[in-house]
């Protein structure tokens, strides 16, 4: 029998863990701020005319139309039901979400240039792929042979890709720490 949350619980988890913190620091989505607004990749199109509203502790795509809660991000970013869902959401912000929660301060992300220096910092496969978009990949594809078709990657690939690089740089982590 699945565990059962409380109506209280779910409206924690819900409304008192900042979204933005669930964004950058629990899932750690691409995001960045320009110009003052904060925008995160969408997990279901990959595109960046998104937005979190931390009255209603939403985010949205206004690309997809899709608005979000900690747990529905959480589903689709970690590929897990409701209950897992839940239970991470838990144990990562503490055993009790709390409104005065802040969350982390935003993590530096480094576009990919391909003339650029040597890195000073580690840099996590995921914040490259950040800076990649599906302009960029058309445009080196163009620079083929003639005759070779061009790559043109759907933004569900790509998001898929950097949902499984994400997942894969957690466990090279996760293995670096255990030796």
């Amino acid at each position: 029998m699945s565990p059962r949350f409380s109506d209280r619980q779910l409206y924690e988890v819900r409304n008192h863990i900042p979204i933005r913190h669930v964004i950058e620091t629990l899932l750690a989505i691409p995001s960045e701020t320009l110009e003052g607004v904060f925008r995160f990749r969408c997990p279901l199109c990959a595109g960046r005319h998104t937005a979190v509203k931390p009255e209603t502790n939403l985010s949205r795509c206004f690309h997809c139309n899709r608005n979000f809660n900690a747990i529905d991000l959480c589903m689709l970013v970690k590929h897990l039901n409701f209950v897992e869902s839940v239970k991470f959401l838990i144990e990562r912000n503490g055993q009790a979400p709390s409104a005065e929660r802040k969350p982390a301060p935003p993590k530096i992300v480094v576009p990919f240039e391909p003339k650029r220096v040597p890195l000073k910092r580690p840099v996590v496969v995921h914040e490259i792929l950040a800076g990649l978009t599906a302009k960029d990949l058309h445009e080196k594809s163009d620079t083929k042979q003639k005759g070779t078709p061009a790559i043109s990657p759907t933004p569900d690939d790509i998001a898929e890709l950097e949902r499984i690089v994400h997942d894969l740089s957690n466990l090279l982590d996760r293995l670096k720490a255990s030796h």
